[in-house]
């Protein structure tokens, strides 16, 4: 759950807001009516203002313009609108998923067969996000939505990133369970074999209802010990009597330490789930792999780093949207028209390090100590005890 208060819906012409549909660390999610034509979307509102030329522009650009080019894929939610609220709030318009494979998979872990056949799938869409340039870099059950028709759609591009990026010209949201041993070490913001990893780590949480390192006593599944237990690599067995050992064999290779020793590409990983599917006598999953790239434009402007130009025109902003509170010591930078947003704030990249906090009570506990001790100090020395 997001730490911090929900935005309101915004007024949106031609949709009626319905209810709230979820929080992430960067965006709302409400589910609104729309008029014509008559359908129920759901809309993603980003928490920052739009401001042009700005990393958070950056990034809703990038999100808008990513699904839109890849959600012809059966596999991937489908983009309807992008644009700016009248309160200033950036947000995606896009096909309503009314259930989500985050919902009971601890609960209620999916039979073999189901998760065989979602695999196939979402490795397929995968394949097509590579294939274009991108990397997904959050696949989680969370991120695998189920629309009207029972199909699992690949969502979430907010922090995809361009597979040519330099390392630090993105931040990146990690989530930890699914993460890759070679991104909890921030050796890499994502690669294509990071995102193989993923895939297998969720195909395992749906089978096992429980992440690949998790163990039973939750004190020892805190951040630092399961991040310890990830960069091992220690393979588990899911722990369901019967499990095909070709499936655990697959799952283990997808998850490998040395990223050289998994799947080279989703398109691999998608035919080694169909082996097992034969194998096992389940129906084989068709692979949905487009022959030739979906959305790649080799006339998209770019800034001389490589990423594509922010192109702001079709936005109908129509209001003042609010600076950002200037903290003490911050310096306003007014970013170039050939400057890349992004890379402007490659600074901004951080490792996610264990910084050292000194609580109020530690204070006041050490003053207390130092004033004690200084006051003994006093009465010796005006005793002749010194």
């Amino acid at each position: 759950m997001a730490n911090r208060l929900p935005i309101m819906p915004p007024e949106i012409s031609g949709l009626n807001y319905i209810a709230p549909l979820g929080r992430g660390g960067f965006a709302d999610v409400f589910l609104y009516k729309q008029n014509m034509p008559s359908r129920e979307v759901a809309v993603k509102v980003f928490v920052k203002k739009f401001q042009s030329n700005s990393a958070s522009a950056a990034a809703f650009l990038a999100e808008a313009n990513n699904l839109a080019k890849l959600g012809a894929h059966p596999n991937i939610v489908n983009i309807w609108d992008a644009n700016i609220s009248r309160e200033g709030n950036s947000y995606i318009s896009m096909e309503y998923c009314p259930n989500s494979l985050g919902k009971d998979w601890r609960s209620k872990p999916l039979p073999l067969s189901e998760v065989l056949d979602i695999g196939v799938q979402i490795a397929c869409a995968l394949e097509t996000v590579h294939r274009a340039g991108l990397l997904h870099r959050d696949i989680k059950p969370s991120n695998i939505l189920v629309n009207a028709f029972g199909t699992p759609v690949l969502s979430d591009f907010g922090i995809a990133g361009e597979i040519s990026a330099t390392e630090t010209s993105d931040q990146i949201a990690m989530s930890l369970p699914w993460s890759a041993p070679e991104v909890v070490n921030m050796q890499t913001l994502g690669t294509v074999a990071s995102d193989v990893w993923s895939l297998g780590a969720t195909l395992y949480s749906l089978l096992a209802g429980r992440t690949p390192f998790e163990v039973e006593n939750p004190k020892l599944n805190e951040s630092d010990k399961l991040k310890s237990r990830i960069v091992k690599a220690i393979y588990t067995p899911i722990a369901s009597g019967g499990m095909p050992i070709m499936v655990e064999e697959v799952l283990n290779k997808s998850m490998a330490r040395n990223p050289n020793d998994r799947y080279g590409s989703m398109q691999e990983f998608a035919m080694a789930l169909n082996e097992v599917q034969s194998a096992l006598q389940f129906m084989v999953t068709r692979l949905s792999i487009p022959v030739k790239p979906l959305g790649v434009d080799e006339a998209t402007e770019k800034y001389p780093c490589g990423h594509p130009k922010l192109n702001t025109a079709g936005l109908d902003i129509g209001v003042y949207v609010e600076p950002k509170t200037k903290r003490r010591g911050a310096k306003t930078v007014e970013l170039a028209s050939d400057q890349c947003p992004r890379c402007a704030t490659a600074g901004a990249f951080v490792p996610a390090k264990k910084g050292f906090k000194v609580s109020p009570l530690t204070l006041m506990v050490g003053g207390a100590v130092i004033l004690g001790f200084a006051v003994t100090v006093f009465i010796l020395k005006a005793t002749g005890g010194l």
